[in-house]
């Protein structure tokens, strides 16, 4: 599993279009095979940050999530990871600020918050996303 069990997803934030895409892989029983890619595009005024805390054998630290709602309430229709494992408290409220700011089109950092780079043999190499979603999630609407 440690080999070949996809590492996160990335997630883009369009905030001219307020919305939220995120690439995900869907769990396969045998992990050596190719795990299928889904997009998933989400509305802004519809996802609360989560923090959780995680003290396990390896994977240990803050770690933060997306709960997706139902438009107007706090019902969770869908969950995602926006920031894996981060071992400083401040660290994990910092990013979901800077997030928050960004699609409030308040002011933000203008150095990165974190600046560690995905091993090599992590699936950020690979990321293909499809060219309608390419385009839609990197330029403003009409």
């Amino acid at each position: 599993m440690v080999l070949f069990e996809p590492r996160g997803a990335p997630v883009r934030f369009n905030r001219k279009r307020q919305k939220v895409y995120v690439y995900e892989y869907q769990r396969s029983v045998w992990p050596w095979k190719r795990w299928r890619v889904v997009i998933k595009v989400f509305d802004w005024a519809d996802i609360q940050g989560e923090r959780v805390q995680l003290a396990g054998h390896a994977d240990w630290g803050h770690r933060i999530y997306c709960a997706v709602c139902k438009p107007g309430t706090y019902e969770v229709v869908d969950r995602f990871v926006l920031a894996w494992t981060v071992g400083n408290l401040r660290d994990a409220y910092s990013l979901w600020s800077h997030c928050c700011h960004y699609m409030e089109a308040r002011p933000v950092p203008k150095n990165p918050l974190l600046t560690d780079k995905p091993a090599d043999w992590t699936p950020f190499r690979t990321v293909r996303w499809p060219s309608d979603v390419e385009r839609e999630s990197t330029t403003a609407t009409g």
